[in-house]
């Protein structure tokens, strides 16, 4: 049986899901697919780029993580903090001497938080027209404040840019494509966005950071969501497929939250412990190292 079917009858209670959860202290650590930008972002800031153990289950959104997780108690998962309901949340300690810091609105915009991050949107050369001022206005306290309504984190102050004014007369279409942590906050923009700006549609699919950056690198997409930043060669692409520079603009921070099942008895745990868990050398929760 392969990880996606495990996954998939564990959910529908029809198969190892069930054994996992009377082993309470066998570990079963669920996590993203490769095509994630939260995958990438994991491994490269809590497994130092090594390998996830071939035994991590893999599922296509965070929501599927969190689903999974609220019905295994032996298990864990991580994902964006906005996706975080019906689960618990761990304090995460940076090293064994640190203190152990909740994915809190004030930690992770202060930089406290461990696996604190940016979230992002791409454009293939400076946006213009509707693309600009949608782009402006998720930046701008109105767009800001949705963010914080929807359970993500605003950007800090100094990254903020003021009131757009109006949008350009005329019918537009954005397309956004991307990161499927931010497809939640990307709808509810474009929901308050097109009620303010009736003559602007905005057509929003998800499918993971990879799926965003390919689409903005053959031109498929206005806008690339992404959960991490895009990488050098990412952007060469950009540059030798539609001959523009690829444009950053950080839109909000995110905790990249480690929960558990509600049940669970833990309550904080390291860098150090997270890595043994994905990579493999920790299989139970007894012979987890202690911080």
């Amino acid at each position: 049986m392969n990880k996606r079917m495990a996954a998939v009858l564990m959910l529908a209670g029809l198969g190892c899901g069930e054994g996992a959860a009377a082993n309470k202290d066998t570990i079963v650590a669920y996590g993203r697919e490769n095509n994630s930008g939260t995958y990438m972002y994991f491994k490269e800031h809590v497994l130092g780029n090594a390998d996830f153990a071939a035994d991590v289950m893999t599922l296509p959104g965070t929501a599927a993580v969190i689903q999974a997780v609220s019905q295994d108690r032996g298990s864990i998962g991580y994902g964006g903090i906005g996706y975080v309901k019906g689960v618990r949340p761990l304090k995460v300690k940076k090293d064994a001497a640190a203190p152990g810091i909740e994915p809190s609105l004030e930690n992770v915009v202060n930089g406290t938080y461990p696996i604190s991050r940016f979230l992002y949107f791409y454009t293939s050369g400076a946006p213009e027209g509707a693309t600009k001022h949608f782009i402006d206005w998720t930046r701008s306290p109105a767009g800001q404040k949705v963010c914080s309504d929807v359970g993500y984190y605003p950007l800090p102050e100094k990254d903020r840019v003021g009131d757009p004014g109006p949008s350009p007369a005329g019918k537009a279409t954005i397309t956004m494509k991307g990161s499927d942590t931010m497809v939640i906050l990307g709808q509810r923009w474009a929901e308050y966005y097109m009620r303010a700006n009736p003559d602007i549609t905005i057509q929003i699919t998800g499918g993971g950071s990879g799926t965003g950056i390919a689409a903005l690198i053959n031109g498929a997409t206005n806008i690339c969501q992404a959960s991490r930043p895009m990488k050098p060669k990412e952007k060469e692409q950009v540059k030798e497929k539609q001959g523009k520079d690829a444009v950053e603009f950080a839109v909000a921070m995110d905790g990249l939250a480690v929960f558990v099942h509600e049940s669970s008895p833990l309550q904080e745990i390291s860098l150090d412990q997270l890595k043994a868990i994905y990579t493999g050398k920790a299989k139970s929760w007894s012979g987890l190292a202690k911080p």
